[in-house]
């Protein structure tokens, strides 16, 4: 292929180039990270507090020391990203800032991982070409801007990957890849499902060049760090008690959440081609109606609106060149299993997410193979892509950086630190709010002890158990005027003050 002036340009300046993109994806990631979304949602506000309280109390909120597995509503949530919080909450304090750190650090931790195993696999402008796709992700933006434990799964499992093809010319980088796919297991729960295919998948395309000792310490290490989120998962299954084992609690879960989000629930056969059919229309509309995973497709969707045609022609271009690429190999591994998960789990974008990394890798190569063609009128797309960032970029602000975004209930906590400065019980918080109580506990500063002495729930074996009043706060909507704090326009009594869509209100003076 002649050498354009482009091209000329790109190979000239690809360090300088690559530093530039990776300072405007860690931008798009870290920038005003604390404010942006205004607020919190109910499962960061969760992960956040469970960090504070494990660091400060060595317990979690139901009274559990070191859990393998957070029981959180009931029914579970993944402790990995509680624990990676902590060192932020510890240097920055309990805050939205501290809470979203470890998404927003893996993600552009994944940039760098990404720009060097492209890098390594077709060359240094496919190097830039996958991170200009990935550093202006949508997906991969909201991802790492929100505090959801399960967001964490695709980068481990990316520096898991990344061990894999490092093994090959270095053995004992297969002791990394253990670690990271042990570690995977505690940030998202459908790595159970992920990971025994792909690694026998793994061991399969490795097997020439594994070697004994590495290979069987690299086991080791897996199994090790596995073995006590296994046993969790174990005891919820068969419901059995709560273990304490090394200093560390494998608890009993009011109900599993695989059971409860799986075709093992209940379905069978006819539940996993509903669930493969709602994989093809989420990713003919890059939607599963849920904002805060993706925004409408005009807006930017999962891939932009040319994600998905670009995906398809890079995955078949990988599948069709006979060359040995280890990368795409375990890549193309990860889409077929991914797309067994999909079928198993009753899937959201955030549940099947990890089958969206490898989709962005053959996006991007896909785009390659197009800008490879266009000389130097490759940089128009390049220019159109960065157009499609900035929409998507308009958007995002609009959508969760005002008052109207709802999801992440905007004002909650400055109004409930108000209520605090009253003095005054008991402080009751609206019940229509996603589990009110954990708030309370986080912008309260609440000790775990204090809330498992005190706490009264409706129904204490539900999955999502709802909490009726703890240590002077309850949680319902009342007529009376009291301290309350309700929807704006929804008040009794006199407005104290208005904090997003929320009020506070105290009774009218005498």
């Amino acid at each position: 292929m002649r050498k354009t002036r482009f091209l000329y340009f790109l190979d000239r300046h690809e360090t300088a180039l690559a530093v530039l993109l990776l300072i405007l994806g860690c931008a798009l990631r870290l920038a005003l990270l604390g404010q942006l979304p205004v607020g919190l949602n109910q499962d960061e506000a969760s992960a956040g507090y469970e960090a504070w309280a494990i660091l400060r109390y060595g317990m979690d909120r139901c009274g559990n020391a070191c859990p393998v597995l957070l029981t959180a509503w009931g029914s579970g949530q993944n402790a990995l990203m509680s624990y990676l919080a902590m060192p932020g909450v510890a240097l920055l304090g309990l805050s939205e800032l501290s809470t979203r750190l470890p998404n927003a650090l893996s993600g552009c931790l994944t940039l760098f991982v990404f720009w060097r195993l492209a890098r390594r696999t077709r060359g240094p402008r496919f190097g830039l070409t996958a991170l200009l796709v990935l550093a202006l992700n949508p997906w991969h933006i909201m991802l790492s801007r929100w505090g959801l434990e399960s967001n964490l799964l695709p980068c481990f499992l990316l520096l898991g990957i990344w061990c894999l093809v490092l093994s090959r010319e270095r053995p004992w980088a297969l002791l990394g890849a253990g670690a990271a796919f042990g570690l995977s297991l505690y940030a998202y729960g459908t790595a159970f499902f992920f990971l025994p295919p792909f690694l026998l998948l793994a061991a399969l395309r490795l097997r020439r060049e594994l070697r004994l000792a590495p290979s069987l310490c690299a086991l080791g290490l897996f199994g090790l760090l596995a073995l006590p989120i296994a046993g969790a998962q174990l005891i919820s299954a068969l419901g059995l008690h709560t273990v304490e084992v090394f200093g560390l609690t494998l608890p009993k879960l009011t109900e599993g959440r695989q059971a409860a989000t799986s075709v093992f629930g209940g379905g069978g056969l006819a539940a996993a081609i509903q669930n493969l059919r709602d994989l093809g229309q989420l990713l003919w509309t890059q939607s599963d109606g849920l904002i805060w995973n993706a925004l409408p497709v005009w807006q930017g969707g999962l891939l932009y609106f040319f994600g998905l045609p670009t995906a398809v022609l890079g995955l078949g271009a990988s599948v069709f060149q006979r060359r040995d690429r280890t990368l795409e190999a375990h890549l193309r591994d990860a889409v077929w299993c991914g797309l067994l998960c999909a079928a198993l789990i009753s899937g959201n974008i955030n549940r099947l997410n990890m089958l969206w990394l490898p989709l962005v890798y053959f996006s991007a190569l896909g785009i390659h193979l197009l800008l490879s063609r266009l000389g130097d009128w490759a940089a128009l797309p390049v220019a159109g892509l960065l157009a499609c960032c900035l929409l998507f970029s308009v958007h995002y602000v609009r959508a969760f950086g005002g008052g109207g975004n709802v999801n992440y209930f905007p004002g909650l906590g400055e109004a409930i630190q108000a209520a605090e400065a009253l003095e005054e019980r008991p402080i009751y918080i609206t019940s229509t709010v996603n589990q009110p109580y954990i708030f309370a506990l986080f912008y309260a500063r609440v000790p775990p002890d204090c809330f498992v002495d005190t706490v009264e729930y409706q129904d204490e074996n539900a999955a999502f158990r709802q909490v009726e009043r703890f240590a002077g706060y309850e949680f319902r909507d009342i007529e009376a005027a009291r301290v309350c704090i309700c929807w704006g326009g929804q008040e009794q009594g006199a407005v104290l003050g208005r904090y997003g869509v929320f009020a506070l209100c105290v009774p009218e003076t005498p």
